[in-house]
């Protein structure tokens, strides 16, 4: 267990703690915590000093009236409160605190941008406890220069840079190994999607040294999540801050990471699904198509059972010509029969007409000699019934009606015979074309099954297809969600979160109470009337009592925020101050404090306050940038005042 006052913990017993929370081994925790860059050390520091010595630039102002040579040097300064004043407004003050700014972060801000080409030379002295430092920028355009350390003889070149990048390095090197200050890092997430980690090394501590005239935020000038609460707690020297603003980027990196796990995730499952999809559609038409295709023994069976029934009906086909053959000889035969019949019926009835044509001739003469009969002889052979020319007897004529008759049924009988064999031959060669057509069919349907079995088939390359993709969609299903490594260290990186805030948040609470008071005082000091109770939480937010009614830092007017974030400010190194810890280098740059509609009391009771802080504190430093005024005039010597006067300009 912790011992809750942050003092007698060490690293081991805290990554012990870890461990145990978690169910993890030391190592593994130390591994997990390593692997995501979190350091888990107490973070506590000796603070040291920061002290302006001097400050000369120069350059050439460019166009409007006050064009000219710049010539500015302020060649003593120290501890105490300092006043950077004019007769007027827009005389160049707040330019100065930014060029004091940009000496120390490397970074040029609240110098405009006009300005950027007037400045050529720019050299700074300050010091770190009591080593002496200077700032020497060569070339103010090019940002070209020297960083050295120690004075005279003894003067050694801490760094060069050669552009603002450099710059900004080379001042944040010296003053983050200095001050034992370690980098804030944020996990930020971009509208792109693409999350980065964002280190913030001094030039974003060295806001707690600037005073705007309407501060939105209590520490700092940047609002950026939790940033300004862990600004304070580093300037409070509150141990294990580092590990836990480490942790805090971890945790955050893990959720975002977790985040665009499940959101790759899903791409994946629904690409997943539409694939599982695609390929089911496939195995459905290939199947669709295979049942359409024959097989190649099937169409041997069916080329085999195809053969036999065209060879059967060629066997039928050619029994049906001999049967053909046959019938068209017995309708030969019966024609021929219908034929004698009907002839000698014909004859028959032919031989009565002619014998009763001739029995009734009576002749005259011999038809070859002509000899003419005598009329006896006529006579003759009509009682002998005997032929009057060849004496031949004539037989007595018998009733020819049976014979007719006789003749005509056999006649009609062969005409039967001829109309059945006709019917025979007419169906005989139905039958044969009946099979002949039935054999052209079969003999087609050989020849395409012939033809498919000799031609390509796609059943092949389609049967291919089906097993390839039926094993894909195997592997599909098989397919389980992508399980992410980031759940486990997610839990060590929870259970690391809560042991260091057991580890430091007794000791954050009881040093927040000791500011409040603090602040309470020093805002009372300056002017905040009606003030009875301040409260400042561990998120940064400052809750107040004014004439017995709740409220914020942020509803304050511009002019008491002001002054309540230098009674801030100025508790938080007091706190530092007496129990040996904290961060803040004790320098402030107060720019224009009567420039939000102070009134003059306030205003006064603001810089009579800051006046008298430097005796109980005589390492601070303060640089007030103002109007001219009794109140600057009482409070801050001359000697402490770099002054422009009437319409001049301070360079």
């Amino acid at each position: 267990m912790m011992s809750g006052d942050g003092a007698q913990d060490g690293p081991d017993a805290l990554l012990a703690a870890i461990a145990a929370k978690c169910g993890r081994s030391v190592e593994d925790t130390r591994s997990v915590l390593t692997r995501h860059g979190v350091g888990i050390t107490r973070s506590l520091a000796v603070p040291k000093r920061l002290c302006l010595r001097s400050l000369r630039f120069s350059g050439e102002k460019k166009g409007g009236k006050a064009a000219g040579t710049i010539a500015f040097d302020w060649p003593e300064i120290g501890p105490g409160i300092w006043g950077i004043t004019s007769g007027r407004n827009l005389r160049g003050k707040s330019t100065v605190l930014g060029i004091i700014r940009w000496c120390l972060t490397g970074k040029r801000s609240g110098i405009p941008a006009e300005m950027a080409e007037w400045f050529a030379t720019v050299r700074l002295s300050f010091t770190l406890d009591d080593q002496p430092y200077e700032v020497e920028i060569a070339d103010a355009v090019a940002v070209k220069g020297t960083l050295w350390r120690g004075v005279d003889d003894a003067r050694r070149a801490q760094a060069t840079f050669g552009s603002e990048d450099g710059f900004k390095a080379a001042m944040s090197d010296l003053f983050m190994m200095q001050l034992g200050l370690s980098p804030l890092v944020t996990h930020t997430v971009r509208p792109t999607g693409e999350s980065l980690d964002q280190p913030h090394d001094w030039a974003f501590f060295a806001g707690a040294m600037s005073i705007e005239p309407n501060p939105e935020y209590l520490f700092g000038t940047v609002a950026m999540s939790a940033l300004p609460t862990r600004m304070m707690q580093m300037f409070l020297g509150i141990p294990w801050t580092s590990a836990n603003a480490d942790l805090v980027a971890a945790k955050g990196r893990l959720r975002n990471q977790a985040t665009q796990s499940r959101a790759f995730a899903k791409g994946v499952a629904d690409r997943r699904k539409d694939r599982i999809e695609a390929l089911g559609k496939a195995v459905a038409a290939a199947e669709a198509e295979l049942r359409t295709l024959h097989t190649p023994a099937a169409d041997r069976a069916a080329l085999a059972v195809a053969n036999q029934a065209y060879a059967e009906l060629e066997a039928r086909r050619r029994a049906a010509e001999a049967k053909l053959a046959a019938v068209e000889a017995d309708v030969a035969a019966a024609s021929e029969a219908a034929a004698h019949a009907g002839r000698l019926l014909q004859d028959f009835t032919d031989d009565r007409a002619a014998g009763m044509v001739f029995r009734a001739l009576e002749p005259v003469c011999c038809p070859r000699c002509d000899e003419v009969f005598a009329e006896d002889r006529r006579a003759a052979t009509r009682d002998e019934q005997t032929c009057v020319v060849c004496r031949t007897v004539e037989a007595p004529e018998q009733d020819p009606s049976e014979a007719k008759e006789r003749l005509r049924a056999a006649a009609d009988l062969a005409a039967g015979e001829l109309s059945y064999q006709r019917t025979r031959l007419r169906l005989a060669r139905e039958a044969l074309g009946s099979v002949e057509t039935a054999s052209k069919e079969a003999e087609k349907v050989c020849a395409g099954i012939e033809a498919r079995l000799a031609a390509p088939s796609r059943r092949a390359e389609l049967e291919a297809e089906l097993i390839g993709n039926k094993a894909r969609l195997e592997e599909l299903d098989a397919e389980g969600e992508a399980s992410a490594d980031e759940g486990d260290d997610g839990s060590v990186i929870e259970a690391a979160l809560a042991v260091v805030e057991d580890a430091f948040k007794p000791l954050q609470e009881s040093v927040l109470k000791e500011v409040s008071d603090l602040i309470l005082a020093y805002a009372v000091l300056f002017g905040v009337e009606n003030l009875e109770e301040t409260k400042l939480s561990g998120n940064t937010t400052l809750r107040l009592v004014k004439a017995g009614v709740a409220t914020s830092f942020g509803r304050q007017t511009a002019g008491e925020k002001a002054r309540l974030k230098i009674a801030a400010t100025l508790a938080i190194i007091t706190v530092a101050e007496r129990r040996g810890v904290g961060r803040h280098p004790g320098l402030l740059l107060i720019d224009s404090p009567g420039a939000n509609e102070m009134v003059a009391q306030d205003y006064d009771k603001l810089v009579a306050g800051l006046a008298g802080l430097p005796a109980e504190f005589r390492h601070l430093q303060v640089l007030v940038a103002a109007v001219e005024s009794p109140t600057i005039r009482e409070h801050i010597p001359e000697r402490h005042r770099k002054r422009a006067v009437g319409d001049d300009y301070l360079w």
